[in-house]
């Protein structure tokens, strides 16, 4: 082999002084030999020497992997530009029998081992053994020995085609994870390292699961990782470093609406203003403010605070208080409070309960408004999937389910009551311009009267569009909304509009609304710009480009 390497080094001089084209070709000892060796393949024509011999080496180590282990080189010719390279292969093992003891086995966890009470070993094919080898070295790094090697020695064949070695595993020192420091934003709230990325302290290391759970930072608003987490080892600790940056997170988001009314035929205007604050105090907290006018003179107040882990506990709280005014014919007040549990990094579930009292204002109480009082007790599930790296749409899939319970009291009669709701939307990448979004709402109330003052309200930009906002009631709804987007550049995209619902009324009616139109969602230095223009109808309705309308939202990230 010296000779070998003295010999092409030379050769190598020679050849980048003339540069000429290196070529090589290896042979067998015969015509089975060579042919094989074709088969195995090999490049054959390099710029330069230090190409060729990182080939000659790689080729080396494919004919071990395939068990020639016993491969030696002959003889090396040159004749510039050509270097020849004749081998003997050698005989090829199939398979090898690792010896080890039962207990050594019993740890690594291998299945199939033979002869298991006497001298146990496991037999594998020759092919599969650098990867096994390099599995258990993964496996012993997942239990805690991120230092441990996997060696054979006493490789001895047996017949012509088989091999037997002994499986020897150095451990070295268990390490446990003494500490979690944080590197770029040192105020990161620390029971998100705990509780929502399940990093414990004091635990068994694996570096391997901390990774993959670091990657959970990206459902998160307010922060993000900045480079991978790293480890540093000392004699006596083992400690973990995120390396994490703070974000922007708080959310103002607005809509103007555009239509005309029905009977006038005058310009209406109606819209709403939603503030998020979200981690301003360095405690994973949001708080939420929305105040919405729309047509009809419907006012709409709504607050809610997220107060996360709690205590340093994995439980959590929400908090919510709505105020719903139509006109002067009845108010509604409504308050929750509910606490919930982080199951995962995108799915939490909660139970909660909600007080609800609706005051009527007209002068005389009529069978359809009345005062009332509902007590609800309800469960409800989350699911979100954030995609930082899509700032058009990077809440990509959101879901949520509610089932309550509720008790009604009117002045003479008490109901009860089953309330649902369901919310899903996801977008679908068909490639890298055509997307898909779908957004389903079902939602309803089953009881054996019905109130106008309790009803379920939806149309407009949020649910079907091409209606005014929250000027459809119901005891039952559902709400199919979709969009084809087409993303002109990296800040652009339109998109069509086809949406349609199907809804229930108290007195068993049902009805079924189509909305069509298209818009287009704009990313500018000031936020999200979205423009929508749909026309709505019902099944018997004829198409009016009279009833329009145009809604524009800002959604802006501070």
């Amino acid at each position: 082999m010296k000779l070998f390497f003295k010999v092409l080094c030379v050769f190598g001089i020679f050849s980048l002084c003339t540069a000429q084209e290196l070529q090589l070709k290896i042979v067998g000892n015969d015509s089975v030999e060579t042919n094989l060796i074709n088969f195995i393949g090999y490049l054959k024509t390099f710029e330069n020497f230090e190409d060729l011999q990182t080939e000659v080496d790689a080729f080396k180590n494919k004919l071990y992997q395939l068990g020639y282990i016993e491969m030696q080189i002959l003889e090396i010719s040159q004749k510039p530009p050509l270097t020849l390279i004749k081998t003997a292969l050698g005989p090829k093992y199939e398979s090898i029998r690792l010896y080890a003891d039962k207990t050594l086995f019993e740890f690594l966890e291998l299945e199939g081992v033979k002869n298991l009470k006497s001298n146990p070993y496991y037999l594998i094919e020759f092919a599969e053994l650098e990867s096994l080898l390099n599995s258990l070295t993964k496996f012993l790094s997942a239990k805690s020995y991120p230092f441990a090697s996997v060696t054979l020695k006493a490789i001895t064949p047996i017949g012509k085609s088989k091999l037997k070695a002994d499986l020897v595993v150095e451990t070295k020192q268990a390490r446990q994870l003494q500490s979690v420091k944080i590197k770029g934003y040192e105020k990161f709230p620390r029971s998100f390292i705990k509780h929502f990325l399940n990093i414990k302290t004091n635990t068994l290391f694996d570096l391997k699961a901390i990774q993959s759970k670091t990657k959970a930072l990206d459902q998160l608003p307010f922060s993000k990782q900045i480079r991978p987490a790293e480890v540093l080892f000392t004699k006596d600790t083992t400690r973990v470093y995120l390396y994490l940056e703070k974000i922007k997170s708080n959310r103002f988001d607005g809509f103007l609406g555009f239509g005309s009314d029905e009977n006038s035929g005058d310009l209406q205007l109606n819209g709403y203003l939603n503030l998020n604050l979200t981690n301003n105090l360095n405690f994973g907290e949001s708080f939420r403010v929305n105040y919405r006018s729309d047509e009809n003179d419907l006012k709409t107040f709504e607050t809610q605070l997220t107060l996360p882990y709690l205590f340093k506990t994995p439980i959590g709280s929400e908090l919510e208080l709505n105020i719903f005014k139509k006109d002067s014919t009845f108010t509604t007040s409504e308050q929750a409070a509910n606490v919930f549990y982080q199951l995962s990094p995108k799915q939490k579930i909660s139970l909660g309960i909600r007080s609800t009292q609706s005051n009527a204002l007209v002068p005389e109480n009529t069978t359809e408004i009345l005062d009332f009082q509902t007590s609800t007790y309800e469960v409800k599930y989350t699911y979100q999937e954030l995609t930082a790296q899509n700032p058009l749409s990077p809440l990509t899939t959101d879901l949520e389910f509610r089932l309550s319970k509720a008790n009604r009291k009117t002045t003479d009669t008490q109901t009860n009551q089953i309330l649902y709701l369901l919310k899903a939307s996801k977008l679908f990448s068909l490639n890298q311009k055509n997307s898909f979004y779908l957004k389903f709402h079902a939602q309803g109330i089953d009881s054996d009267s019905y109130l106008l003052n309790e009803l379920i309200r939806f149309g407009g930009i949020n649910s079907i569009r091409g209606f005014e906002e929250n000027s459809i009631n119901a005891t039952n709804l559902g709400v199919m909304a979709s969009e084809y987007r087409y993303q002109l550049g990296p800040t652009l995209y339109i998109h069509s509009i086809i949406d349609a619902a199907y809804f229930e009324t108290p007195s068993q009616s049902s009805k079924k609304l189509y909305g069509f139109g298209f818009g287009f969602g704009l990313l500018t230095e000031s936020g999200l710009l979205k423009f929508n223009l749909a026309n709505g109808k019902t099944k018997e309705q004829s198409f009016r480009l009279s009833d329009s309308k145009i809604h524009l939202s800002l959604t802006a990230t501070f």
